[in-house]
């Protein structure tokens, strides 16, 4: 080949890697004037057909890459919504329960309304202020208590009238150790002193079986409701009869003598050789041998013969024959 030949080929090449990189310029500006930000950093790839040496193929420009700038970059995040982390849910504690406060009992101040023979929780007496379980009231024409004795423990009589006698509602301690509401009639002179005996003897826990009006055992008759009333072991004061194998006014008969739990404290008769005479064979065990120690056996160790003779009442277990071991009255 002449170095003329040579020459113009050479002349050729440069032209044709002159346009090329006209080409080449020319992409690369309207690249960077379309993506709308002169400083962003651009990436580009251009794949370009290697020559083995000035070949008359064309020059290629690989196809661009895409090129995203940091503005795309932050509007694409705006738009994309952003999912906040689920917060992880804190242990909710256990509350303690709130105990429940166990209740009071609310205590009495009263019996009224409480018929004889209740038996009232020990939870529901105010031991300090036991007095307001001790009452007194008049008997009237046509009450319920005088419904109730008229025509048998009370009779039209010169001795005594409604005016003398007073109505008693006390409590007391059973035999099973429980606060029991009790009843009595008296006579107005004593009816003070009576309460104030009775609710010592409830507040030391003195025990009394019953505590009945004797009309609860009406049997027709004085005499017969008196047996009835002592059979079943009742504490009892008025009734008016005659004293028992006499002829005159027995002090029940004017509300002056109290009977306490008779089968333990029985009548009784002695002959001249010491055999005993009564007519309640559940007293049977308490007629010989009588001790303090024995339950509710009346001696003059007993808590009830103190405060009755305290107030100057006397008691039938004193007396030589019969004995009446029940029995205290005021002469």
């Amino acid at each position: 080949m002449s170095d003329k030949r040579k020459r113009k080929e050479n002349l050729i090449t440069a032209l044709l890697i002159a346009g090329m990189c006209i080409v080449i310029g020319i992409t690369i500006i309207i690249v960077i004037k379309f993506s709308g930000n002169d400083n962003d950093d651009l990436q580009l790839m251009a794949g370009m057909t290697e020559a083995s040496g000035f070949s008359d193929e064309s020059t290629r420009v690989s196809d661009p890459v895409t090129v995203t700038s940091s503005s795309e970059t932050s509007m694409t995040d705006a738009l994309t919504p952003t999912v906040s982390p689920t917060p992880t849910a804190e242990p909710t504690p256990t509350e303690e329960p709130t105990p429940t406060p166990t209740p009071v009992p609310e205590k009495l101040t009263s019996i009224k309304g409480y018929s004889a023979g209740t038996v009232i929780g020990s939870d529901k007496i105010d031991r300090d202020n036991l007095s307001q379980y001790f009452t007194s009231q008049t008997i009237e024409e046509g009450d319920s208590v005088y419904n109730r004795i008229y025509g048998k423990s009370y009779v039209d009589n010169d001795n005594i009238g409604l005016d003398d006698l007073r109505y008693l509602k006390m409590l007391h301690v059973n035999f099973d150790g429980d606060y029991q509401v009790g009843e009595m009639i008296v006579n107005v002179d004593v009816a003070s002193e009576v309460l104030e005996i009775f609710e010592i003897l409830c507040a030391e826990g003195y025990e009394i079986n019953s505590m009945y009006l004797i009309d609860n055992y009406w049997a027709g008759d004085p005499d017969d409701s008196d047996w009835y009333s002592i059979d079943a072991n009742n504490t009892s004061c008025f009734c008016y009869r005659t004293a028992t194998g006499s002829g005159n006014l027995s002090k029940h008969a004017l509300g002056k003598a109290i009977d306490i739990n008779p089968q333990q404290n029985p009548y009784v008769t002695y002959d001249s050789d010491g055999v005993a005479h009564y007519s309640h064979e559940n007293a049977s065990s308490y007629v010989y041998g009588r001790s303090s120690d024995t339950a509710h056996v009346i001696t003059t160790s007993d808590r009830a013969y103190d405060l009755f003779t305290d107030y100057g009442w006397t008691w039938g277990g004193s007396w030589s024959s019969p004995k009446d071991y029940q029995h205290f009255q005021l002469s």
